[in-house]
């Protein structure tokens, strides 16, 4: 800032000097700006996973067998949880199945054990590096979710 200017000057030219304050909160919305950017970027660069449920057959009154695609990035492990509901929309079977990183397109089949006879099975939700933020279990009272395989093999 010129210091050579009269304050007459200063005050024809608009040349003033500028408040620390001022100056702290065009850096801090630049920061936020630029922060703001990098997170999209970021989401755009890391997609979540894609699945599509091909097929579910009912084995019988204690199993479904799922049939899925699933497009994730390979580099991670992908947690998924998957469900099968009888003719009241109750849940009989609910899996939290963790794919090891490996290849990043794959066709998986999963055998979901049941309480009793599904009527329907969906995959919920899938994510890399966490569990996807899906609906809970959601099982009549005074039962419990039978033992589900745990992981599978993403290579």
């Amino acid at each position: 800032m010129p210091t050579d200017l009269t304050p007459a000057m200063q005050e024809r030219y608009g040349i003033r000097k500028r408040s620390p304050w001022a100056v702290a909160g065009v850096a801090l919305l630049a920061l936020a700006f630029v922060t703001l950017i990098g997170w999209i970027t970021w989401r755009l660069a890391t997609p979540a996973p894609q699945t599509q449920l091909v097929k579910f057959t009912v084995n019988s009154e204690t199993s479904v067998s799922m049939l899925f695609d699933l497009q994730r990035d390979g580099k991670a492990p992908t947690t998924c949880v998957l469900r099968a509901r009888d003719l009241r929309h109750v849940d009989v079977g609910y899996a939290r199945v963790q794919i090891t990183p490996g290849r990043d397109s794959l066709r998986i089949t999963y055998p979901l054990a049941t309480l009793a006879r599904a009527t329907s099975a969906e995959v919920l939700g899938c994510a890399n590096n966490g569990t996807p933020n899906v609906d809970p279990p959601q099982f009549a009272p005074g039962t419990v979710n039978p033992p589900q395989q745990t992981t599978i093999d993403g290579r």
